[in-house]
């Protein structure tokens, strides 16, 4: 069965730092994903959570299966950049906690843009970078539960790492991660995606125009899909 994405409306009450856990993601045992949950992180600006992550959406629900979908309600709308990356984290956390609790056998594909991909790769493996406020790592034990977990053009991107993928080799993000050893429980997962000339995660002097920054939905879309396909394969055999 095919569960519509769908745009949930929090309070964030304590939107600087931390979120409680969304009532949506108490899912009753017969709406638990029997494909992939996704969760999707759109990038910084104003208006509705899902914004262009619509296109990745549409594809998970078109190509596998039993998928059920959320774009989450983070603070994305807020001008302060940490802030809004320190809630996205937290609340990604709590998403995850909340529907591995209800759906223990489901697996769950976590997918951040830009900013949304500094909250998600943050979530799961902690902070390491100067500047942005502190996130500790998720629990370890939820790689079962985590299958699948792509950046596109986030800004603590490491170049030369097993993970990553696309043309950038020898620029970095704006807010490197300085341990990203601590994302290993989660490795296997993760997909990193930058770009040459995108100055959010491919970072050189001097800087680059920025234009491929917005090409990743265009560009990578369908190895994403196909990527959590694999990865759904694997972890059921």
């Amino acid at each position: 069965m095919h569960v519509s994405c769908f745009q949930n409306i929090v309070l964030l009450g304590l939107f600087l730092y931390h979120s409680q856990p969304s009532p949506a993601q108490e899912t009753p045992p017969s709406l638990c994903a029997t494909g992939v949950h996704a969760i999707l992180m759109r990038g910084q600006g104003p208006g509705d959570h899902l914004n262009v992550m619509v296109s990745v959406q549409n594809l998970v629900l078109q190509m596998i299966p039993g998928s059920s979908c959320v774009a989450l309600p983070y603070n994305h709308g807020t001008d302060d950049h940490r802030a809004a990356a320190s809630n996205g984290s937290y609340m990604m956390q709590d998403y995850i906690r909340s529907y591995a609790a209800s759906c223990p056998d489901s697996k769950i594909f976590v997918h951040g843009y830009s900013l949304g991909g500094v909250a998600m790769m943050d979530g799961l493996c902690g902070t390491s970078s100067q500047w942005l406020y502190d996130v500790p790592a998720l629990e370890p034990y939820y790689n079962k539960n985590v299958v699948a977990a792509v950046s596109y053009g986030e800004e603590t991107f490491v170049p030369g790492l097993a993970y990553d993928v696309g043309s950038c080799i020898d620029g970095t993000g704006m807010y490197p991660r300085i341990h990203p050893e601590w994302c290993d429980p989660f490795a296997a997962s993760i997909r990193s995606y930058c770009d040459e000339g995108d100055m959010e995660c491919c970072l050189r002097f001097p800087p680059p125009t920025n234009p491929a920054h917005w090409l990743y939905i265009f560009r990578y879309n369908m190895d994403v899909i196909q990527f959590v396909q694999k990865r759904l394969n694997a972890t059921r055999s």
